[in-house]
């Protein structure tokens, strides 16, 4: 049975379960915390996909590194994000891009998409015939996993140095769709648990102007029970905690309140 409350138990997890994860920035370690539970519940997923910042959490969870996800994760706790004194040596103030990369690299490794336990996907925005254009990363793309995951978080400048995909320029995998449900159902999910990081449960898209989203999938929101005190690019000891343990609670509170949802048919 899936139980709430934080003490780890047998589950029943209905095997058609696949989860999309939201492009947050930093708040991304809300999906952490959420990952945590539900695998220590025996959750495994269908299928994962993610954009942005919870491309970084599905590729633990497509290739098995998610028992590092934490480890991962406060290893870029407390980095400066902007280091206005690299100016001095004609350099960006922003570090979002050796941190990204380091950090992808460091846990990927020369990992290929195709190397991925379950299948994967992977959003970026590419700039293509004079339009974005949103595109999802499969394991059908023969590219290194840490690569596509840099290129999904480019956001010009927090970051410096765009890393292209299949010739073009690209850009963060958030800006069309912040949360790939829908990709996450293609990849052979039958229902998709949909991890987002504000606490209304909104699934929203554009960049700019941001309006609701409606995906097509069978699919409920895992979403925060309390606010997130941690910001989009913030890196706080205190607010990682916290966000981690928020997301496991509302994992908790999810699995109950989906019971039936979530449990083996």
């Amino acid at each position: 049975m899936i139980g709430g409350g934080e003490q780890a138990r047998d589950a029943s997890f209905d095997p058609g379960l696949g989860i999309a994860f939201e492009g947050c920035a930093c708040r991304a370690a809300f999906h952490v915390g959420a990952v945590e539970w539900l695998t220590e519940n025996g959750f495994r997923p269908a299928a994962v996909a993610g954009a942005s910042s919870g491309s970084l959490v599905a590729a633990a969870l497509a290739t098995n590194r998610d028992d590092r996800l934490r480890e991962a994760w406060m290893e870029l706790v407390g980095s400066a994000v902007c280091d206005w004194r690299r100016l001095l040596r004609a350099r960006w103030p922003f570090r979002m891009t050796e941190i990204v990369a380091g950090a992808a690299q460091h846990h990927f490794g020369d990992a290929k998409m195709t190397d991925a336990v379950v299948p994967l996907g992977i959003a970026v925005t590419v700039w293509d015939n004079w339009h974005f254009e949103r595109r999802v990363i499969t394991g059908r793309h023969q590219l290194r996993i840490a690569a596509v995951v840099q290129a999904s978080c480019f956001v010009p400048g927090p970051y410096w140095q765009m890393v292209p995909v299949e010739g073009c320029p690209t850009f963060d995998g958030a800006w069309l769709e912040r949360v790939p449900v829908d990709d996450v159902e293609r990849l052979g999910a039958e229902k998709v648990i949909a991890c987002v990081s504000n606490g209304d449960g909104r699934l929203l898209k554009g960049a700019l102007r941001t309006v609701e989203s409606s995906p097509q999938a069978d699919y409920r929101v895992l979403s925060p029970i309390e606010p997130l005190a941690l910001g989009a690019y913030d890196f706080d000891v205190a607010r990682s905690l916290e966000a981690f343990a928020i997301g496991r609670a509302s994992a908790a509170a999810f699995a109950e309140r989906n019971r039936e949802w979530l449990m083996r048919t």
